[in-house]
């Protein structure tokens, strides 16, 4: 009975059936939608041939009215290798915002910010930050939700983060002629409101002023150190001088050595940048009225309050909290103290041309003053400062881990002494000096992995790219998550291990040029680099011509913050070579 119904099934249905003694034939007919694949013509008429004999065999109980002479179809063949682009939409990440951005046309513009800066902060980057370490959280927050994370802001563009270094690799090979990142909006504020200019420094400036300012800067500062390589020497001696005189029974320092990185570094900028000998290692009184000393002490409290203005909310953009006022007022001076070397060096060239004297740039301002781009002084005030601001506070800082590192694994300390120990460095031709010390670079590059100096680097998009099949669109800000890139396991055997070794074997080459990039790349990378590991190199020598390091306390972390420090004072143990 039911076999009988089958007659009255609709013709368009894709099923037939056929029904020849005790067998059902099923046929199943598919839609064409593309063009029929070619068939051979011999083949063809051989088919219906004996689709003719068949249709004339004897059909029995009245099912001869199922038509199986319906033409033949070829099957439709799919491309399954054809990526699927799936929406911005579909991007994962936290669900808190996403929600809240419904509400994005019903709040007041002030409203809108005030509760961005909340919501965004509370929801989002106070649960990432919780457990007071940014590696392992934004790692957490990966784990979770892949290596593509959006976080939806309630107003303006979305953020989208990312940690693979083939999706680093794709940002910036997009990243097109004038890439833009994202700037230190207090110091854009601070330069808008209170100098009545836009022109911004090198870290922070985009488009032709940036092109403009980098062709000018990138010879003069990769040769540098070159015209005060026996001063820059002479600094690295007198830090080891000053580790022997403040040192206390137990081989330690009872001050900060951070802090005296950070003058060796200042003391080192002050050659590069306006050929003068700071002499602040020598300076206890950091508050005393001499114009380096002044300088250095604003410097400090200027890069303090940069880093609290643009960590947590940004309650400063409504009205004037602390660390604001202190930005202000320390940004103030040192643009000030800046201006004031600047235009010593430029009066000073005035008088050699005027005196037909034969005129060399023997520092970063001076060759910016010589320059066929004419910059004045106040813009190059506004420059030097930005080399300031990141240039010392980023070197030192990479300083202060590879001693702590050295001092920590013997063996490596053993072997580097081996390398630089009776070495006399020439870095006349940096090229030679770094071939000749393979293990101490191999060191900085290690150190400098696990801990890059800036931890996250940004990108705006200027067009759509996809991400792990995810449509990003242009105008999204793309936060990429370096240190964490180069602690993955996936990028580097046992990642989290200080192995300066790994940099030395052949199979190095097979490491993924983006797994670890602490100067940045492209054209935007680290204008620097030259000049941090020529500094690092030359001190590590001296240290350890001089001293054993040895580290016994809790390991030190990289500190929250758009610069990474040392989370906690550094007591290595700095003991006499015999």
């Amino acid at each position: 009975m039911a076999l009988n119904n089958l007659l009255y099934l609709k013709p368009h249905l894709t099923k037939y059936f056929r029904y020849t003694g005790k067998n059902l034939h099923i046929w199943q007919i598919k839609m064409q939608t593309v063009k029929p694949l070619e068939i051979n013509n011999d083949n063809v008429k051989t088919q219906t041939k004996n689709e003719a004999i068949d249709e004339q065999t004897p059909v029995n109980n009245g099912l001869s009215n199922v038509s199986p002479t319906l033409p033949r179809i070829v099957p439709m063949v799919l491309n399954t290798k054809e990526p699927i682009v799936l929406p911005f939409d579909e991007v994962p990440g936290p669900k808190s915002l996403k929600y809240l951005s419904i509400f994005r046309n019903y709040i007041t513009e002030i409203g809108t910010q005030v509760t961005a800066g909340l919501l965004t902060f509370g929801l989002n980057i106070g649960t990432i930050l919780s457990n007071r370490n940014t590696t392992r959280s934004f790692s957490n927050l990966f784990d979770k939700y892949g290596p593509v994370v959006r976080f939806v802001s309630p107003i303006g563009s979305d953020i989208v983060l990312i940690n693979h270094p083939d999706h680093i690799q794709k940002v910036f090979s997009m990243e097109g002629e004038y890439p833009v990142r994202s700037t230190l909006q207090s110091l854009e504020k601070y330069r808008i409101e209170h100098k009545n200019h836009i022109f911004g420094g090198l870290y922070t400036v985009q488009g032709q002023d940036w092109i403009r300012q980098r062709s000018v800067m990138h010879n003069p500062t990769q040769n540098a150190f070159i015209p005060h390589a026996q001063n820059l020497n002479d600094v690295c001696e007198k830090f080891t001088q000053k580790i022997y005189n403040i040192r206390n029974y137990q081989d330690e320092l009872s001050k900060d050595l951070h802090k005296e990185i950070h003058k060796w570094a200042f003391d080192c900028m002050g050659l590069i940048l306006f050929s003068k000998n700071f002499q602040l290692l020598e300076t206890e009184l950091v508050y005393s009225q001499c114009d380096e000393s002044w300088m250095y002490h604003s410097l400090e409290r200027a890069a303090d309050a940069i880093i609290k203005c643009e960590t947590g909310i940004h309650f400063w953009k409504f009205f004037t909290t602390p660390a604001w006022y202190s930005l202000v007022k320390y940004c103030d001076n040192l643009d000030n103290l800046i201006g004031k070397y600047v235009l010593d060096i430029e009066q000073e060239i005035s008088t050699k041309i005027q005196d037909d004297h034969i005129i060399s740039p023997n520092s970063l301002t001076s060759a910016m003053l010589l320059s066929e781009e004419k910059f004045n002084a106040e813009d190059i005030a506004t420059i030097l400062m930005d080399v300031m601001l990141i240039g010392i506070n980023t070197i030192s800082s990479s300083m202060s881990f590879l001693l702590y590192h050295i001092a920590k694994h013997q063996k490596t300390q053993r072997l580097l002494y081996q390398e630089v120990g009776n070495l006399y460095q020439d870095v006349n031709d940096i090229e030679k000096f770094k071939e000749n010390t393979p293990y101490l670079q191999a060191c900085i590059k290690e150190t400098l992995r696990l801990v890059p100096p800036i931890p996250l680097l940004t990108r705006i998009l200027s067009r759509n790219i996809t991400l792990d099949n995810f449509n990003i669109p242009r105008g999204t800000m793309i936060i990429m998550s370096t240190q964490d890139t180069s602690l993955k396991e996936g990028n580097f055997d046992e990642a989290t291990k200080f192995c300066p070794e790994r940099w030395l074997k052949p199979e190095a080459k097979n490491y993924h040029a983006f797994a670890s990039i602490p100067f940045g790349y492209g054209a935007r990378k680290c204008i620097g680099q030259n000049v941090a590991e020529t500094m690092m190199s030359l001190l590590t020598i001296k240290v350890l011509q001089k001293y054993r390091l040895e580290y016994h306390y809790g390991d030190v972390q990289p500190s929250q913050g758009f610069i990474a420090r040392p989370n906690k004072p550094l007591k290595i143990r700095f003991i006499d070579r015999m």
